[in-house]
């Protein structure tokens, strides 16, 4: 028995549609709406990754755990997310009891306190976008898939072995009843006992996952993931561009230019927005504006590095650099009125500048930060693989 296409109700295609924005690094529109440049940069160089992600090991533990799900009876598909929930909980406990840091660890808050509260973000939301990306997780109609394989299974007549037929063989699989979804072959039970640690069986499904899966070919993340001795920088821009393979390096490069170019640009917002009374920001925006002109930027070409359906930011930055190259940046319709009207356009009457119901704060400035494109997850993620994998 094979499965087929299954349609998937409403709240199953508003959890996917969920799920596809975790890739985000914070929100799709910031203040001045860049955040789709944001995230198209990091989507080519680190596919499925999301700074909600915490630890690699939960790539093993989720298709784990949808394999358990499907062992159990269900009279209707909302039963499955209910399960998978509290499957979840128990790999949550168990987590916590055999990890030594518990830190970035789902619901670790919630365990053993009193009450059914759960988080608004379980491992399964957080982690389904890089199953899917990796290849691991086939189908993102997930608990429609777990609720056919389950009536599959339970209704499927009881296999007969001979004695000397290979045991280890899953006729379950032959079937072809878990196409949904691979498997890692461990050597541990989840529900009884798991940690942080990689087996080396984790390492192996995880890692052969990222090599082969299509999304990530010739992406910043497969390069680094097959070569264990590429130095991992602190900081995104510190990446030696020079040392990856040309295609890699230069993307690389025009996703730290560009990380350079809109820092600056929100250095002038917040100036803006502190009605011309942070000086600091008034210097800081002046080194960055030399530093720029003398990088040799060419945003044309950095904003053509990569696609973007929605392209009014690409225009806001073509027209950012436009006055930049004029010297135009006080004067009616100069740079300030850009960031103005785009901030006015972008958020309505959330926006800052000019709003009295928001305050300029120094110690709290807006977007005072370099894009990091999921760096600090991705050096987690690498950290983690390239520690001694432990028996199972």
């Amino acid at each position: 028995m094979k499965l087929g296409y299954i349609h998937s109700n409403r709240e199953e295609q508003t959890r996917v549609m969920q799920v596809l924005k975790m890739t985000s690094e914070s929100v799709a529109l910031d203040e001045l709406g860049i955040g789709r440049i944001r995230d198209a940069f990091s989507d080519r160089m680190f596919p499925g990754i999301s700074t909600l992600q915490k630890h690699i090991k939960y790539f093993s533990l989720m298709p784990q755990l949808y394999r358990k799900a499907t062992e159990k009876r269900y009279n209707r598909i909302s039963e499955v997310k209910t399960e998978i929930i509290r499957l979840e909980r128990i790999m949550t406990k168990n987590l916590c009891e055999g990890s030594t840091d518990t830190r970035g660890i789902i619901g670790s808050e919630v365990i053993n306190k009193p009450g059914n509260n759960y988080v608004k973000y379980d491992p399964a939301y957080i982690y389904n976008t890089g199953l899917l990306t990796f290849g691991i997780l086939r189908s993102p109609q997930l608990y429609e898939l777990i609720y056919s394989t389950s009536n599959a299974l339970h209704n499927a007549p009881t296999a007969v072995r001979t004695d000397d037929e290979d045991t280890n063989n899953d006729a379950d699989d032959r079937l072809g009843l878990f196409q949904f979804c691979s498997f890692p072959n461990v050597d541990y039970d989840f529900t009884q006992k798991c940690s942080l640690d990689l087996t080396v069986e984790d390492k192996d499904f995880i890692v052969g996952h990222i090599l082969n899966a299509k999304a990530c070919q010739g992406t910043l993340l497969r390069y680094i993931v097959d070569n264990p001795d590429f130095a991992i920088t602190d900081r995104f821009e510190q990446i030696p561009y020079r040392q990856l393979p040309q295609e890699i390096g230069e993307l690389q490069d025009q996703a730290r230019r560009f990380a350079d170019f809109i820092y600056m640009v929100h250095i002038r917002y917040n100036y803006i927005y502190s009605q011309y009374q942070d000086e600091e920001m008034r210097v800081e925006f002046q080194e960055k504006l030399e530093e720029y002109r003398e990088s040799g930027t060419d945003i044309d070409k950095v904003l053509n590095a990569v696609n973007i359906r929605e392209d009014s930011g690409k225009k806001f930055c073509e027209k950012v650099a436009e006055r930049l190259a004029a010297n135009d940046i006080e004067e009616d319709g100069g740079l300030d009125q850009l960031i103005i009207s785009r901030e006015r356009n972008v958020k309505g009457n959330r926006r800052k500048i000019g709003n009295p119901a928001y305050v300029y704060d120094k110690n709290a400035r807006i977007h005072y930060y370099k894009l990091t494109y999921r760096w600090d997850t991705v050096k987690i993620f690498v950290d983690e693989l390239r520690k001694e994998a432990i028996n199972g």
